[in-house]
């Protein structure tokens, strides 16, 4: 199981950036998960990916263990893209690199891989959609092999992922000035074992 393949295959699909690090250099944070429900992010109890759907913080702890290593990917966003609605399909190309990393993880013999990624599925492929099958009909998601669980849902912390993979990353908020800060990113992840 080669990991330079999965890296290539990640910069071919045009990730800024891609890295492998130890699974265990992942900090999970309730706090962060809680920060889905109050103040309350648009996402929430709306999708299957989402919370309060997915594992929780202490669930998800315990089943990080069984993962040796993480792939994590990045792409570089101008920020007054990141402050509009723009955003949302840089996180669907998030959501589908994710899919595709970990698609070929499982083929090339990572039997758990599993792709994570940022905001909302349902925000992002099912925002015409009144409800998301999964949760409204007890269906099959409209949208499996791209919609992938959301990070922060699970309460990765998303900064300390990036000081590990040696990215600069600056919070940015409504307030933030494209001026001051002119690039953000948005991550993905594939955990592998």
């Amino acid at each position: 199981m080669d990991i330079d393949i999965l890296l290539q295959h990640a910069l071919g699909l045009g990730v800024s950036d891609a890295v492998v690090l130890p699974a265990e250099v992942i900090s999970i944070e309730d706090h962060l998960a809680d920060y889905c429900r109050e103040p309350r992010c648009p996402g929430y109890g709306q999708a299957a990916n989402c919370p309060p759907h997915v594992a929780k913080p202490a669930v998800f702890r315990q089943q990080l263990k069984q993962y040796e290593h993480v792939l994590v990917f990045k792409f570089d966003v101008p920020t007054e893209v990141l402050l509009s609605d723009d955003r949302l399909e840089i996180a669907q190309l998030v959501h589908e690199t994710a899919a595709s990393i970990e698609k070929l993880a499982l083929e090339t013999g990572y039997r758990k891989a599993e792709g994570l990624a940022a905001g909302s599925c349902k925000q992002i492929f099912c925002s015409e959609y009144a409800d998301c099958l999964v949760l409204s009909a007890g269906g099959d998601c409209r949208f499996p092999d791209q919609a992938r669980p959301s990070m922060s849902g699970l309460g990765i912390n998303v900064f300390e992922l990036a000081r590990a993979a040696g990215w600069p990353m600056n919070k940015i908020t409504s307030e933030s000035s494209p001026d001051e800060v002119p690039m953000g990113l948005m991550a993905g992840m594939v955990l592998l074992a």
